[in-house]
């Protein structure tokens, strides 16, 4: 197996982000920021955490879920991230929530979910995939009806939209990327 760079590479830069707590202010996502120019904020929001609790378990599922799938294709890896930071981004400029502040990989890790969740289910035929899917999607469900998050508790209140809109972003990488063969896969063995 070899070494996740790109994963790494990205817990290391949000460790790093950690660090730095002076410039924070001016990486989160700020809606009235990015609308007069702040645009890097559309980026670096996903990348800085409220507290190291909240860096913590974002970093323990990346380190988990991005290695799965840069472990099938660097290139996956890329457009997943990208589904889920454009996805969260949209759902954050659209009007539709009060949220004006946001930060964390949360909502870019429930992309990852899904689609780790698809190739694993295709590749061992498991039905306990189809156990963990729907315990996600309890969760997921519980936590916007509550509107708190079920297994952390942060700094800043948690935005389980956010988790809602990365997990679509991941249905529709689903539905739609070639690269995302929908054929079952003759060979449990076969790498996708």
């Amino acid at each position: 197996m070899k070494l996740p760079k790109l994963t790494l590479a990205t817990i290391l830069l949000t460790a790093g982000l950690m660090l730095a707590p002076q410039v924070h202010e001016l990486l989160y996502f700020e809606h009235d920021s990015v609308m007069a120019g702040a645009w890097w904020q559309l980026l670096s929001g996903h990348f800085v955490h409220s507290d190291w609790g909240h860096w913590f378990w974002n970093a323990a599922a990346l380190g988990v879920l991005g290695s799965y799938l840069e472990g099938k294709s660097s290139m996956l890896w890329f457009a997943t991230m990208l589904a889920g930071i454009v996805s969260v981004d949209l759902l954050l400029l659209s009007g539709l929530t009060p949220v004006t502040r946001y930060c964390g990989l949360s909502g870019v890790l429930n992309t990852l979910l899904m689609v780790a969740l698809y190739l694993y289910g295709k590749q061992t035929r498991s039905g306990w995939v189809i156990v963990a899917g729907l315990i996600c999607l309890t969760k997921l469900t519980l936590e916007m009806i509550s509107g708190t998050s079920l297994l952390t508790h942060i700094a800043w209140p948690p935005f389980p939209p956010a988790h809602l809109a990365g997990t679509l972003a991941g249905v529709v990488l689903i539905l739609t990327w070639p690269w995302m063969d929908r054929r079952p896969s003759t060979d449990k063995h076969t790498a996708i």
